[in-house]
C-alpha cells in the first residue's frame, strides 16, 4: 500500500508518495511540480510522541515536530520552521488509483492500548479490532466489513497520529456477487 499526498508551501506544489516496506522503513518519492525528475529516498522513521518524530536518512538521524491546523502543517525540522498546506489525499497501489477501503485509521492522535487481532485473523463486520486511547478515553475501531486481517501497522503502546493507517483488511467477497457477475458477462 502507498499513500499520495499533495502539498503547497506557498511557492511550489509537491507530490509525495509514501510506501511502507516489510522492514518498516519507507520509500519516499518527492516530485516538485516544476521539476521533471522525481527524488526517491529510503527513510526509517518512528513516532516519539504526539507530533514528535525521529527519522534516519543517509545514516543521519533527524528529529522533527509536526502540528496541524486543518489542512495546514507546521513543521519544525533541523532548526527551521516550515508551513505547508495539504491539497488533497489519495491512496494508490503505485500506478492504479483506488479508494483504500481496507485500511483502517485512527480518527485522532492517541496511543494503541490493545490490539484485538493479528495478521491472518478472519473478522466480521462490526468486530472490534483495536483500542486507541485519545484524550483519556478509549475508542474502539471496528471492522467495516467481513474479511481477513492482512497487516497490523503498529504494536500496543505506540503513539499514533490521526488518519494514520492502523490495520489493513482484505474484504471477504460474497460468493453470490461473484455468481451474479459471471452470469451477467
Amino acid at each position: 500500500m502507498s499513500e499520495v499526498f499533495n502539498f503547497n508551501d506557498g511557492t511550489k506544489r509537491y507530490e509525495v508518495r509514501l510506501r511502507r516496506n516489510e522492514d518498516n522503513s519507507y520509500i519516499v518519492v518527492i516530485n516538485r511540480g516544476d521539476e521533471e525528475e522525481e527524488k526517491e529516498l529510503q527513510v526509517s522513521a518512528k513516532v516519539l510522541g504526539a507530533g514528535q518524530f525521529q527519522f534516519t536518512l543517509d545514516n543521519i538521524i533527524y528529529k522533527c515536530s509536526v502540528a496541524k491546523d486543518g489542512d495546514v502543517r507546521f513543521i519544525h525540522l533541523d532548526g527551521e520552521d516550515y508551513e505547508i498546506k495539504r491539497i488533497s489525499e489519495a491512496v494508490e497501489e503505485f500506478g492504479e488509483a483506488e479508494e483504500d477501503l481496507g485500511s483502517l485509521s485512527s480518527p485522532m492522535p492517541g496511543r494503541i492500548v490493545k490490539l484485538l487481532v493479528k495478521p491472518g485473523d478472519r473478522v466480521k463486520k462490526g468486530q472490534d479490532l483495536v483500542v486507541v486511547e485519545a484524550m483519556k478515553m478509549e475508542n474502539k475501531i471496528a471492522a467495516p466489513f467481513d474479511g481477513t486481517v492482512i497487516e497490523v501497522f503498529f504494536p500496543e503502546g505506540d503513539q499514533i497520529e490521526a488518519n494514520v493507517p492502523l490495520i489493513e483488511i482484505e474484504e471477504e467477497k460474497d460468493p453470490n456477487e461473484e455468481n451474479e457477475d459471471e452470469s451477467e458477462g
